[in-house]
């Protein structure tokens, strides 16, 4: 059976639309989340997470996760730092984060992810009670790193989100696996995001408490926004997955658990891209389900003061409508050629390029040019020293 994990930072407000679509679909499986900060961190940085309210307590989780449970509802608590800063090696370093975990399991959250090894090792020795997720952030894309995360102790591994596309890969993936795979199914970000390893280590320590808490700039961000706001093919490129989609990866590869991203966006918004993957369809514009382009930087932590006295309207998210039934013919032309797996150059392939014309039905490419231009003018003051964090 399809199995939806959504995105959170424990709000009671997100599980009254969760109960509903559990007694309507039965799909809702977990919520995942963590504290906005902490010794650990996770892969989202805190300024995105309390912009939208997001500074829960444990109290709070504990709360949460009681709530959850009474509706048939798992909890995975996120603690899939990409780094850790050396801190794991020193005695003091180690004791708070055992001390940490701890925290963790006494509001009985029934999972965690992690993204560094040591910590997997270190959660399965003392705190056995906690099944263990291999995070997306591991980059998971072969029988061997998957059967070495399995000798680790993880019961669930997130695989890297490429292997979405490449079919060959995850028919090999699903027959090796011991574990429970999951895939995310709606990041948005680029196609072998070439800024992908630096993004995760950013978020990471934005979201530790021993860090600054101001000076988080999202350079990646900017990047990949504006490589998108220059040709919107790219957003055809991203390995994600449509709601409609989720039945061929479970009767293919039977492959049932299936990721939503986007803890760092408006409730509301959430709770869209949970209704659409649940019911398994979505009447509209498909951009609504993607999380990282959803990115408006005249709001943005980041970039709203800046939008403020420059004039937002640059920084505004361009408009884009693609329309998510006629987007079926691409996705039905890729698992009719066994995905991108047969070549990872999309200069090459270009099948995304002739569909887009059919795809996108609304576009404004002047606005587009207008927003690169103000991103990578904030690219331009930052190598040059003129905008900085602090």
């Amino acid at each position: 059976m399809i199995k939806i994990c959504v995105p959170s930072r424990f709000e009671p407000e997100l599980l009254d639309g969760l109960e509903r679509l559990q007694l309507q679909t039965g799909r809702i499986h977990e919520v995942y989340g963590s504290l906005s900060r902490s010794v650990i961190g996770s892969g989202r940085p805190a300024r995105r997470l309390t912009q939208q309210g997001g500074s829960p307590t444990f109290d709070d989780v504990r709360r949460f996760t009681e709530r959850a449970h009474s509706a048939g509802i798992r909890v995975n608590y996120l603690l899939n730092s990409a780094v850790l800063n050396h801190a794991e090696y020193t005695r003091a370093g180690r004791e708070r984060i055992l001390e940490y975990v701890g925290e963790v399991a006494d509001t009985g959250v029934d999972m965690v992810t992690v993204a560094v090894p040591y910590l997997i090792e270190l959660v399965r020795t003392h705190f056995p009670e906690l099944a263990v997720s291999v995070s997306v952030i591991c980059e998971v894309d072969s029988t061997h790193s998957l059967r070495l995360f399995e000798r680790y102790g993880a019961q669930r591994v997130q695989l890297a989100e490429e292997c979405n596309r490449d079919l060959p890969l995850l028919e090999l993936l699903s027959k090796t696996a011991a574990s429970e795979l999951s895939l995310v199914v709606n990041n948005g970000c680029l196609r072998f995001c070439a800024y992908r390893s630096y993004h995760n280590t950013l978020c990471s320590q934005g979201s530790q408490s021993d860090r600054p808490k101001h000076g988080y700039i999202d350079y990646p961000l900017l990047k990949c926004s504006a490589v998108r706001a220059h040709d919107p093919v790219e957003i055809l490129r991203s390995p994600w997955i449509r709601p409609e989609d989720l039945p061929y990866y479970e009767e293919r590869f039977g492959i049932e658990l299936f990721k939503i991203a986007g803890r760092q966006l408006p409730l509301e918004t959430i709770l869209r891209m949970v209704t659409a993957y649940a019911r398994l369809g979505y009447d509209g514009n498909f951009m609504d389900l993607l999380a990282t382009p959803a990115v408006d930087f005249s709001s943005h932590p980041m970039t709203a003061a800046l939008a403020a006295e420059r004039g937002a309207e640059p920084y505004r998210r361009p408009p884009i409508y693609i329309d998510n039934a006629r987007l079926g013919k691409l996705t039905r032309a890729l698992h009719a050629r066994g995905g991108c797996g047969g070549t990872r150059d999309c200069d090459e392939c270009r099948l995304c390029d002739a569909v887009m014309g059919g795809v996108i039905v609304e576009d404004d490419p002047a606005a587009r040019a207008e927003h690169a231009e103000a991103l990578e003018g904030l690219i331009g003051e930052l190598v040059e020293g003129s905008w900085s964090a602090a």
